[in-house]
């Protein structure tokens, strides 16, 4: 019996592995890093972070986050249909061809879902094969699609606010002034496995491979991935605290729609209010951030003293000197420094060593001090704004 059950552990996790969604996923991943390095080359003649990041960074959040869904669903088995599977990989392709990543999400994704789902019975498309797996797909009840949904943003917020603002991609352009201005943007794909359950004989299995009853009705898990994709331009203040205001807001929605999923057991047309508040919650949610953001003064700007940091490179001497990201190099090598030139200028003071005057984010001086030539790293390894005066290479 425990050999029987272990299998049928191994065979819904392989069902995992065969759904397109995963390869959908992995490849819009791709995209993603490979523009990002595109744009960060453009930006400063180097990457910061290999495409490989763009999978590697938010492969484990992405794992701890859908096991810990699973623990719930597993819970409350919450069940689906193989129609019902194919409708939501039909959601989702139309959220990933519109390639705006933060569309991703489960409050667009969910809503879009509730509202094909309640239209089904009214919808011929005069494909017998589509319209037969339609309404089938719309014989699964909605709440079960607003209890994912509420899940999905949970874990949503949670992943924004907790990992949103790291290994974020620094990026310069010119203001409406003309002057060369750097943000930070966030743009993240997570791919959660999640485990769900559909009705036995729902899929050809063995006979051992149900493993839960609910009600007298003999239920099969499957792991199935699910997206979640978010995309913010940080202008005003550092990446961490302008991702973990969103993802508490994100949390706050996630609460909301499960106060709305409570009244719903009572009165079943507030699914539609769901739908609603979903998206205009979520829309809403980006929307203030990015005219709260831009309405403030920009911090990555060159300034009259000191050089503000807009980046740093991984595993460059600068980040073993500890410098971070917002902070502001007042002297380098005891010489006062405003700009990438000056800056450059008072490095080649000391080629093999630097001192670096440090004022933090609280404001304090520090100082800092490493050598330059370790390892493969030639450069300080410290992204700042440019100026037209370029330098042959962006990066100090």
């Amino acid at each position: 019996m425990v050999g029987a059950i272990i299998l049928s552990i191994i065979i819904g996790i392989a069902a995992f592995f065969i759904h397109p969604l995963l390869y959908i996923g992995l490849a819009l991943m791709g995209l993603i890093g490979w523009q990002r390095v595109r744009r960060e080359r453009e930006h400063f003649h180097t990457r910061v972070l290999r495409i490989r990041a763009d999978y590697v960074v938010p492969f484990l959040p992405g794992l701890i986050a859908g096991s810990l869904l699973s623990l719930v669903t597993i819970v409350i088995g919450l069940t689906v249909s193989i129609d019902w599977l194919w409708l939501l990989l039909i959601v989702y392709l139309l959220t990933i061809v519109t390639m705006n990543i933060r569309w991703i999400s489960p409050a667009y994704v969910g809503a879009f879902m509730i509202g094909v789902v309640l239209l089904a019975p009214f919808v011929t498309t005069g494909w017998p094969w589509f319209d037969e797996r339609l309404q089938s797909a719309s014989q699964i009840p909605v709440l079960v699609i607003m209890y994912l949904t509420v899940l999905l943003l949970s874990a949503e917020g949670m992943l924004i606010a907790k990992r949103g603002g790291s290994f974020s991609s620094p990026v310069v352009v010119r203001s409406k002034r003309g002057k060369w201005v750097g943000f930070h943007r966030v743009k993240r794909l997570w791919l959660l496995p999640v485990v769900l359950f559909i009705p036995e004989g729902a899929i050809p299995t063995f006979s051992f491979w149900p493993i839960l009853t609910v009600a007298g009705v003999s239920l099969q898990p499957l792991v199935v991935p699910f997206l979640i994709g978010t995309d913010f331009k940080i202008w005003s203040s550092l990446p961490k605290v302008v991702s973990r205001k969103v993802g508490n807001q994100v949390l706050g929605l996630a609460l909301t729609l499960a106060l709305i999923v409570c009244i719903t057991w009572y009165v079943p047309w507030l699914s539609v209010l769901f739908a609603i508040v979903a998206i205009v919650g979520r829309e809403g949610i980006h929307l203030m951030a990015k005219i709260k953001d831009r309405s403030s003064t920009s911090l990555f700007t060159n300034q009259g003293t000191g050089c503000k940091v807009l980046g740093i490179l991984p595993g460059s001497p600068a980040e073993k000197m500890g410098i971070k990201i917002g902070e502001t190099i007042l002297r380098v090598n005891g010489k006062m420094v405003n700009n990438e030139y000056s800056f450059y200028e008072a490095l080649q003071e000391n080629s093999a060593f630097c001192r670096l005057e440090v004022i933090d984010k609280a404001g304090e001086v520090r100082f800092a001090q490493g050598a330059l030539y370790d390892g493969e790293h030639h450069q300080l390894g410290v992204l700042l704004v440019k100026e037209d005066h370029e330098l042959q290479d962006s990066v100090i």
